[in-house]
């Protein structure tokens, strides 16, 4: 088994995720990487949590049913223009160039995940 990417920085993290277990694994797993991590299960909560702005990454579920990632890396960008944003998916969403260069989201993370590809994605967007 290949050793687990070595953290190269350590984060405030906003997690979203309409799944309770996301939730609870992402939150274990950025954990034991020593991040923080805060949660939101809804648009509402993940407003209210981007608003205050106690998070340096947002780490957000593409499609949910009362929001999409999207809308929600656009609300943070408005009010945190230099906090980067990873999109979660498990539909293998592979981005335009175009909405990468747009600064809209910083990269995208597939599920499932595993300590690994969580710990690499966070490396991409510390550098």
């Amino acid at each position: 088994m290949p050793p687990v990417a070595a953290a190269t920085h350590t984060a405030e993290i906003l997690f979203v995720d309409d799944d309770a277990d996301i939730l609870s694994a992402a939150q274990s797993l950025l954990t034991a990487l020593g991040n923080r991590v805060v949660t939101a299960r809804t648009r509402a909560e993940a407003e209210d949590r981007i608003r205050s702005g106690h998070y340096r990454v947002l780490m957000t579920d593409l499609t949910m049913p009362d929001c999409s990632g999207w809308d929600l890396a656009r609300r943070s960008k408005e009010l945190h223009p230099d906090r980067p944003v990873i999109l979660v998916t498990g539909w293998g969403l592979a981005p335009e160039p175009e909405q990468m260069r747009s600064g809209l989201i910083n990269g995208v993370l597939s599920k499932p995940f595993t300590l690994d590809e969580l710990q690499r994605a966070l490396n991409s967007i510390t550098r």
